[in-house]
């Protein structure tokens, strides 16, 4: 059983220009125009005395095309949400209860260990899930690996990542059923007006919560302009098509497979998910994203998509 230890931040191999290394971050460009940044190193919490809500391993900015952010991290309302996060929220290791989501509980957290590769087309990290409080304090129980990939759009901003998920001990962890979780999208604070989602089923915030859509868009103003992300969860992940929260009046929402009943990620079966995340400026053009869908859909890697649950 693997114990905590000081993080310590890796040299970043990167071809992208230095000023992504110097803040910490990784990034993903096209001819030199950022599209997303990962957050290898650790981003404290903007609120001085709840510093629980730091963090490094996920994702933000993402950039829309012409440059717009089309996330936000440390939402005053919400500042354990940041950007593209995975996250469980409520799990069980050996009898106990752990929320790897809710930072302000301080009962776990998820963070950045190793860069494996980076360069402007692709990124693959390590990330550890470790419990930080009760009897199990200090150990990690998930090993996860990133493989994030820029994806060749005329128009738009597009990437794919798949996360591979491990026990990093000999015993299962356990996710029990629960209303939200997993693969999260948090857009900026501002875009919180409850009318700003659109499904690939043509539902929106109100009509789309635990609905199962091949994927959600996310919209709002940036700088007088509407902008946009929307999240593309592969068919061969476990439950798919997987349920969605859809928040009715935050910019946020996720795809959660035990929104459907409990599971386990088991020893030696890997967790396996597959995304794909498409920026835009303007409004969602459903019929360009059900095409960029659908391509994604027809794309297998049998090596990396089998469901690695029961």
């Amino acid at each position: 059983m693997e114990r905590l230890f000081p993080l310590v931040l890796l040299t970043l191999v990167c071809t992208f220009p230095c000023l992504a290394e110097e803040k910490g971050q990784l990034t993903l460009s096209d001819g030199g125009r950022p599209i997303m940044a990962y957050n290898a190193a650790f981003v404290p919490s903007p609120i001085a005395d709840a510093p629980w809500y730091g963090r490094s391993g996920f994702i933000h900015p993402v950039y829309s095309p012409k440059g717009r952010a089309v996330t936000g991290a440390f939402p005053e309302d919400h500042p354990h949400q940041h950007g593209l996060m995975f996250a469980w929220t409520s799990a069980e290791y050996e009898g106990q209860r752990v929320d790897f989501w809710n930072s302000q509980k301080k009962q776990a957290k998820i963070e950045h260990v190793e860069t494996i590769k980076a360069d402007d087309d692709s990124i693959k990290v390590k990330l550890r899930h470790a419990i930080t409080a009760g009897k199990h304090k200090g150990l990690a129980v998930l090993h996860e690996t990133w493989a994030l990939t820029r994806v060749e759009h005329e128009t738009l901003n597009v990437f794919d990542l798949v996360s591979v998920q491990r026990c990093a001990t000999d015993k299962p962890l356990k996710l029990r059923k629960y209303h939200y979780g997993a693969m999260c999208v948090r857009g900026p604070a501002s875009w919180s007006n409850g009318d700003a989602m659109l499904t690939s089923d043509g539902k929106n915030q109100a009509e789309g919560n635990h609905t199962r859509p091949n994927w959600v868009a996310l919209f709002g103003k940036v700088d007088g302009e509407t902008a946009g992300i929307a999240a593309m969860s592969h068919p061969d992940n476990f439950r798919g098509p997987q349920p969605a929260r859809l928040h009715e009046k935050m910019s946020y929402f996720c795809f959660a497979p035990m929104i459907l009943d409990a599971f386990e990620i088991k020893p030696g079966k890997p967790y396996v998910s597959r995304f794909r995340f498409v920026a835009y400026d303007g409004k969602p053009d459903a019929k360009q994203l059900e095409a960029i869908w659908q391509d994604y859909a027809d794309t297998h890697d049998d090596a990396q998509a089998k469901r690695g649950s029961e």
